[in-house]
């Protein structure tokens, strides 16, 4: 079976179109049902080695409490499992952040018109964040904060997709998204403010969605 199929034609689509395809709804499901069905596989591959494990401590009479050891014969199948689960969900958030990019900027060309057609291509998600998007950044002018609409472009770009590529950086709470894991390898979208200072530094690299 060729795994990650679908999420990877999500961002072939994107990379072909002009301005944004149509959401295509029955790519995303099916990437997010074979997650799952890799989930359960991994978590199945898991638990049987726990098991063989304890048998096997208890017919030595060793304690069972030390470090499960994984089967050889197993573990090809649990990294192909969990590296299918961190391509799709890589190319799920890819193609989501893509997408909202386009419309946060579609919002300061229109002046917060979502034009007629544009909606067909947007899923009812989308629709509800461009309008939801528009009354923030019409809200905060009105308050007297900024006068966004003196500018079509957007100030800064909000959210940055990264990879962690430097190791002990521990935990960073995000204004936005909570506590987050930077473990070597891992890929974010966070808010660029809260990372800046780590992008610098060179701890974390930006990604573009063709890197994904």
């Amino acid at each position: 079976m060729n795994y990650g199929t679908k999420a990877r034609d999500l961002l072939l689509e994107l990379k072909s179109s002009d301005f944004l395809p149509t959401y295509n709804e029955e790519a995303v499901r099916a990437s997010l049902a074979e997650i799952t069905h890799h989930t359960d596989e991994l978590t199945d591959l898991v638990r049987a080695a726990n098991r063989q494990q304890s048998d096997a401590a208890e017919g030595t009479n060793t304690s069972s409490s030390s470090q499960p050891q994984i089967p050889i014969e197993s573990r090809p199948s649990m990294l192909l499992h969990d590296a299918s689960i961190r391509r799709n969900k890589r190319c799920l958030l890819a193609y989501h952040a893509y997408r909202i990019d386009k419309l946060r900027n579609l919002r300061w060309e229109t002046a917060g018109t979502l034009p007629a057609h544009i909606q067909p291509l947007l899923s009812e998600a989308e629709i509800d964040f461009f309008r939801a998007y528009d009354n923030l950044v019409t809200s905060t002018s009105l308050y007297g904060l900024s006068d966004y609409n003196s500018d079509m472009t957007p100030p800064t770009e909000n959210f940055v997709m990264v990879r962690v590529v430097e190791g002990g950086l521990g935990k960073i709470e995000t204004e936005m998204c909570g506590v987050v894991e930077l473990e070597v390898g891992t890929m974010h979208y966070l808010p660029r403010g809260d990372v800046e200072g780590l992008l610098r530094r060179g701890a974390l690299v930006q990604l573009s969605g063709e890197e994904c």
